[in-house]
């Protein structure tokens, strides 16, 4: 055989023979130099034939002789069975993708870093130099060649372990009830970056305890190959921390039911509503008769107004720390700057029953803004049981007040032009077409100045309760919850009484404070728009 023919011949063979090698012997650098002889072997014997009609199976029974005097130089056996001429059937290719070793060899590959596996894959599966990769790569030779130490001790340790799949690899969970506290960037919020059930299990596999990339995908059962860039994405965007040791942890705080914590939460939730809403809330909303001057509600229902009045005093329920969202919220590239929070998706161990009814669930406080020296003005919002509105925050657009400014100043006409702009506020319901005309069915203020001081404080009795209830929940909240999350949870837990506002509005219905809107008033229920100072 002429040499160009043998050289050819020998490149495609390569790969084959370092599987085949790899299958016998395991160990990287012992397959290396077998496979070494064996291809040096083939190729001197090609150059002695004129023809040969099964290179397989010729290559083959080369390839097996080589073996068994490499054994037998290696003094680790005393003879080789079967060493007679394979049968033309046998496929040497599949003899060697399907051995264990081979496998098991692959799989290893990729729990190397990125950089290590791309090297070896260039050097053993296509063939490359260390400098041909060094160029290819933009590193040093010796770097390339460091790489390939190193790989090849990983993949040698590795060979002789035994890889487990962890719980979320054959259970895996789910997250629901995913958002934010703050300001959402251009790629969406908690729900937009997990959405996937892999980046939920990541995110989830990384919470109690920080793991590699390797150790999260043994976790989920997965290559590591599909875990990295995932990774890549949350640690960029703040969902998760990359640690000193290399090992991620998640910077999501997970909600995950518990019996505990319930049992906790339907005792102490009833009693406070009660004591707030009798002590506070009641006694100051039966007090409002009037509408200040600087007030338009709706039909001049001042129920409307009361309904607002709930949240902001709710607020006034908090133990005040100003550094709390500074501390604990993270900016991230596409411009959100926000705490990220989600809840394990699953069946309660206790009687679902007594699972709390959606009534309580709200979205907000969601603010809108516009400020320049033409165009002042900002909008609060509140979705809750009562209000008839769906979408959430998702919905609560900045370009619907702006319309709404228009209108209010005259300036958006009831053209042709403006048709779609119509629809979508009578849609939002923030105005109301009837005989006459149009009428706002949104509250308007004056001035947010005013409107903030109009709302009493709490007596020091009430806030002495609000520090009460925030240590009850503090002691809920932190069970179950990983280290890293508990100084989250103590400034969450110290607003905790201002997110009983749900609750505090349907103990005011069923005590006649507050009456239900109309279905005409829902959808602009609990939505003030700020059109001066």
């Amino acid at each position: 055989m002429k040499k160009q023919e043998a050289d050819k011949l020998i490149s495609s063979y390569i790969k084959k023979l370092f599987g085949f090698a790899m299958s016998r012997l395991s160990k990287i650098d012992e397959a290396e130099e077998l496979a070494a002889e064996i291809t040096l072997q083939v190729y001197e014997s090609l150059l002695k034939q004129d023809s040969i009609e099964n290179p397989d199976g010729y290559i083959y029974r080369i390839a097996r002789n080589v073996y068994a005097r490499y054994i037998d130089d290696k003094k680790q056996i005393t003879a080789v069975e079967g060493l007679e001429y394979v049968p033309d059937s046998r496929d040497f290719t599949r003899e060697i993708i399907d051995s264990e070793s081979y496998g098991i060899l692959r799989r290893e590959i990729t729990f190397l870093s990125k950089q290590q596996r791309e090297i070896i894959v260039l050097h053993y599966f296509h063939d490359k130099k260390v400098k041909e990769i060094a160029v290819l790569l933009s590193l040093n030779e010796n770097t390339v060649k460091w790489h390939l130490a190193c790989s090849r001790k990983e993949l040698n340790s590795g060979m002789e372990k035994t890889r487990t799949t962890g719980t979320l690899g054959t259970e895996p969970i789910r997250l629901c009830n995913m958002g934010h506290c703050g300001c959402s960037g251009s790629k969406g919020d908690t729900s937009d970056f997990l959405a996937k059930v892999i980046t939920q299990n990541i995110a989830y596999a990384a919470y109690h305890q920080p793991r590699t990339i390797n150790e999260i995908a043994e976790e989920l059962g997965i290559n590591p190959i599909f875990v990295e860039d995932e990774v890549a994405v949350l640690e960029e965007y703040g969902f998760m921390d990359k640690l000193k040791n290399g090992k991620y942890r998640t910077n999501i705080r997970i909600y995950e039911p518990n019996k505990t914590r319930h049992r906790i939460y339907r005792e102490i939730e009833p009693k406070y509503t009660k004591l707030f809403a009798e002590k506070y809330f009641a006694p100051i909303l039966e007090t409002i008769t009037e509408i200040p001057e600087w007030f338009h509600i709706p039909d001049n229902d001042i129920n409307l107004m009361k309904w607002c009045l709930v949240c902001y005093m709710a607020h006034k329920l908090e133990i005040s720390d100003d550094a709390y969202y500074s501390r604990f919220s993270v900016k991230r590239p596409d411009g959100g700057d926000f705490i990220a929070f989600a809840t394990l998706d699953v069946k309660p161990d206790w009687d679902i029953s007594e699972a709390e009814p959606n009534i309580y669930g709200a979205c907000g406080d969601m603010g809108r803004a516009n400020f320049t020296d033409e165009i002042w003005w900002k909008s609060w919002q509140l979705d809750c049981y009562w209000s008839g509105r769906t979408g959430g925050w998702r919905d609560n657009l900045s370009e619907d007040y702006a319309k709404m400014y228009f209108w209010l100043n005259n300036q958006l006409p009831e053209t042709t032009a403006n048709a779609e702009s119509y629809a979508r506020l009578i849609e939002r319901g923030y105005l109301i077409k009837n005989d006459d005309g149009y009428k706002c069915n949104l509250i308007l203020c004056d001035s947010e100045r005013k409107w903030l001081e109009y709302i009493p404080e709490a007596t020091k009795e009430i806030k002495e309760l609000s520090c009460q209830y925030a240590a009850e929940v503090e002691k809920a909240e932190l069970i179950g919850q990983p280290e890293h999350m508990h100084e989250l949870i103590k400034c969450q837990s110290k607003a905790a009484a201002g997110y009983l506002h749900t609750r505090v509005m349907k103990a005011l219905l069923d005590m006649g404070v507050l009456k239900l809107p109309t279905k005409e008033q829902a959808k602009g229920l609990c939505t003030i728009m700020f059109t001066g100072e």
